[in-house]
């Protein structure tokens, strides 16, 4: 039940890319968030398919970051982009990856009280200066020459599947 109240909040106090005041995050928004376009499978090289129904969003993120590759977090991950599950992670380990440089995406920051108060330390954190909640999934990064922001987005509910199936179902 307090997912789905969390949902719902999320939901109400977020925005969509018309609401952000960063060029960065509004360009993100603008090219991958909010403008749906297939992306061939093998752009960004995945170890292995994540089981979440935004790759295809990820992907796109990944692109206009210009990123080419996204590893499931392991300790001493070096990746440029690394997906992980904060229920596996500690935060101290992903802070690490962060200082390294690398873009880190949380699997359902909002899963639970543990990973939220988690993803709490993370987003708090002074090494972290942008980060993207997109309630399903976020997105943690250092930017030099940015100010420290937090941005909550709109999962775009009204975007499809490449299979034509609506995404959140």
């Amino acid at each position: 039940m307090r997912y789905i109240w969390d949902l719902v909040k999320h939901f109400w106090l977020s925005n969509s890319r018309h609401g952000t005041h960063s060029p960065f995050v509004y360009k993100l928004a603008d090219q991958a968030i909010y403008r749906p376009y297939a992306v061939p499978d093998n752009a960004v090289a995945f170890p292995e398919q994540p089981p979440v129904c935004y790759v295809a969003m990820l992907r796109r993120i990944l692109i206009v970051m210009d990123i080419a590759r996204i590893e499931r977090w392991t300790p001493g991950s070096e990746a440029p982009a690394i997906w992980c599950d904060l229920l596996t992670a500690s935060a101290e380990e992903l802070l690490l990856c962060v200082r390294r440089g690398s873009v880190v995406v949380v699997h359902e920051p909002m899963k639970s009280r543990a990973v939220r108060r988690k993803w709490q330390v993370l987003v708090s954190d002074p090494d972290v200066v942008v980060s993207i909640n997109l309630f399903h999934f976020g997105v943690i990064l250092h930017r030099e020459g940015q100010r420290k922001e937090h941005f909550l987005l709109r999962y775009p509910y009204w975007q499809r599947n490449p299979d034509g199936r609506r995404r959140g179902n």
